[in-house]
């Protein structure tokens, strides 16, 4: 039986998915804590906790990840280009028994690496909870600390003065509506997590589970989702064959 087995994911990339999903648990676990007074932790101690598992959970995600996507030229792959619509569109289709469930898993022999590699849904995601980690980080600076500064200038006095802009249209104070936000975003990482979860059930997904969480390898002839081409043809051979494909 044939076998093309490759990396799908680096050391690097596992390590930083084994720290976010420690780092975030402990996120949850007392930032809840804290703001539902719950008995299991005092209040100093959970609010350290929630201090040290930020710092870890914004690094890696701030600066791991994006530096990892620099350095293995993934950076283009997190983008939503029209194929990831056509894709999308081919697996609503395929849900409802009218079409073939599209390949999303694209491997690129020519390039010796994966050009795409990330569920269009998943990509919704990624922006989604981006969004959501940038509120906050931006409301969580101001909750720490009213006079943080970066490189001379005040960026908690700024964020403050953009709160109190806002919080009237609330009936709130700045600090008020910056706890709100803080808040909100953590519901709405929380419901991401579940439905990226969900996404993993897929069956068709338990090859790159194990590539996540085991060896960092996939055999690609034996991946479903995959589709392999070879981008040292022409670019536009290749933009050829990838559309007809997707159709």
């Amino acid at each position: 039986m044939d076998r093309m087995v490759v990396t799908r994911h680096t050391t690097l990339e596992r390590l930083g998915h084994y720290i976010n999903i420690f780092s975030l648990a402990l996120l949850f676990i007392s930032g809840f804590d804290m703001y539902w007074g719950l008995p299991y932790l005092t209040f100093n101690d959970a609010y350290s906790i929630h201090i040290l598992a930020a710092a870890v959970f914004l690094s890696v995600n701030w600066i791991l990840i994006p530096y990892n996507a620099f350095v293995n030229m993934n950076l283009r792959s997190y983008i939503f280009w029209g194929t990831d619509f056509n894709r999308l569109w081919g697996m609503i289709k395929n849900f409802f028994g009218n079409s073939d469930y599209p390949p999303y898993t694209i491997y690129d022999t020519g390039k010796k690496r994966f050009v795409n590699r990330i569920h269009p849904v998943s990509k919704i995601l990624i922006y989604i909870q981006y969004i959501a980690l940038f509120v906050a980080t931006v409301t969580g600076i101001l909750m720490y600390s009213n006079s943080m500064t970066l490189l001379g200038f005040n960026v908690s006095l700024l964020i403050l003065r953009a709160m109190d802009a806002l919080a009237p249209s609330f009936n709130l104070s700045g600090m008020a509506l910056a706890i709100l936000l803080h808040v909100a975003m953590a519901y709405l990482i929380m419901a991401w997590v579940i439905i990226h979860v969900g996404l993993q059930l897929d069956p068709k997904k338990f090859p790159h589970m194990k590539s996540m969480f085991i060896d960092g390898k996939e055999d690609v002839l034996a991946d479903t989702t995959a589709d392999i081409v070879d981008t040292s043809e022409s670019k536009e051979e290749f933009e050829e064959k990838t559309v007809i494909k997707i159709k």
